[in-house]
């Protein structure tokens, strides 16, 4: 483990736990630290891993990873991460990258 990867792991414990649709499993690698998914009935769409200092992302469907700098970027994104579960849209390739590059900001949000 990275140094920081605790703290780093702190931070997104409690950005996530008191999400709905999130849970900690543990993973198949001994001595692995847990990681977070997210997804409804058992199933995982997208985990959550904090990995040498940085958080990896991980998009089941479409088996893309991708690398967030800090807990303020997850937090940034979860809302447009979390929607691609939740409606009525295919996870794809260019639904990802909307939701990454800001086409996708407020996803999730109530319309005001």
């Amino acid at each position: 483990m990275a140094r920081g990867d605790g703290e780093l792991r702190d931070q997104v414990s409690s950005l996530l736990q008191a999400r709905h649709g999130w849970r900690l499993e543990p993973r198949t690698t001994p001595g692995a630290p847990p990681t977070w998914c997210f997804g409804s009935g058992g199933v995982s769409d997208l985990s959550v891993d904090v990995e040498n200092g940085a958080l990896s992302v991980y998009f089941v469907d479409i088996d893309r990873e991708v690398s967030l700098p800090d807990a303020d970027a997850l937090a940034a994104s979860l809302d447009g991460f979390e929607a691609l579960f939740l409606g009525p849209t295919s996870l794809t390739e260019e639904v990802l990258d909307e939701v990454l590059h800001g086409a996708g900001d407020g996803w999730g949000q109530p319309e005001t």
